[in-house]
C-alpha cells in the first residue's frame, strides 16, 4: 500500500515537471503574452485526462493538441481579463499618491473590480478546459460556483494571490517553475467545484 503510494506519488510529480517544461517552451513559443494562457491551459487540461484516468496519448501529444485547440479561446479570455487587470493596478498606485478621499473611493472599487475578476479568472479557466462554455456562462457559473463552493475559490485564490507574492517578492524565476504545480492542484479543485455544482444544482 505504502509503496503503491509512493509510486502513484512519483508519477504525479513526474508529470509535473514535464507539464512544466513544456508549459515554458510553448509559452516562449506564442511569444510570451500570446503563448502563456494556451500553455496554462494546456497544463490543466492533460493534468484533467490523468485526475480522470481518461489518458491515452503521451503527455507532450496531448498538451500539444489542447495547445492548439485552445490557442485562440485561451487568448481571447485571458488577455482582457488580465489587461483590464494590470489597468486597474496602475491606477491604484496612481491614485495612492493621491490625499483626496474620492482618491479613496476610486481605490476600493478598483480592488472590487479586481476582486471580481480574480472569481472569473479563478472559475473561468477550468470551465474552458472542462466543458464548451461562453463568456455569458462563465460569469454566471462563476457566480454561482462561488456561492455554493466558496472554499474552493478561496483557495485556489490563495494559491494565486501567493504565486504573485512569490513573483514579487522572491524571484520571478521561482514563481515560474511553480505555475504547472499550482494549475495541477487548481484543476483538482475546481472538478471537485464542479462536481458540487452539478449535484446541488441537480438537487
Amino acid at each position: 500500500m505504502q509503496t503503491e503510494s509512493l509510486r502513484n506519488f512519483s508519477q504525479v510529480v513526474g508529470r509535473v515537471m514535464i507539464l512544466q517544461a513544456l508549459f515554458m517552451v510553448f509559452t516562449v513559443l506564442g511569444l510570451g503574452i500570446f503563448g502563456f494562457f494556451p500553455s496554462l491551459l494546456a497544463v490543466m487540461a492533460v493534468a484533467r485526462q490523468y485526475i480522470r484516468e481518461t489518458a491515452e496519448l503521451s503527455i507532450v501529444k496531448m498538451f500539444w493538441r489542447f495547445y492548439k485547440e485552445m490557442f485562440v479561446k485561451a487568448n481571447v479570455f485571458g488577455l482582457p481579463l488580465m489587461a483590464v487587470a494590470v489597468l486597474l493596478l496602475i491606477n491604484i498606485q496612481h491614485f495612492r499618491q493621491v490625499d483626496e478621499a474620492f482618491s479613496q473611493v476610486l481605490i476600493y472599487g478598483s480592488y472590487l473590480i479586481e476582486a471580481i475578476l480574480l472569481v472569473l479568472f479563478i472559475h473561468g479557466i477550468p470551465s474552458i478546459v472542462h466543458m464548451e462554455i461562453t463568456f455569458k456562462n462563465i460569469v454566471r457559473g462563476s457566480s454561482i460556483i462561488t456561492l455554493i463552493r466558496p472554499f474552493h475559490t478561496v483557495a485556489v485564490a490563495l494559491m494565486i494571490i501567493a504565486l504573485g507574492w512569490i513573483g514579487y517578492k522572491i524571484s520571478i524565476i521561482l514563481a515560474v517553475f511553480l505555475i504547472a504545480p499550482v494549475a495541477y492542484l487548481w484543476i483538482q479543485i475546481a472538478l471537485h467545484a464542479f462536481l458540487g455544482f452539478v449535484t446541488e444544482t441537480e438537487g
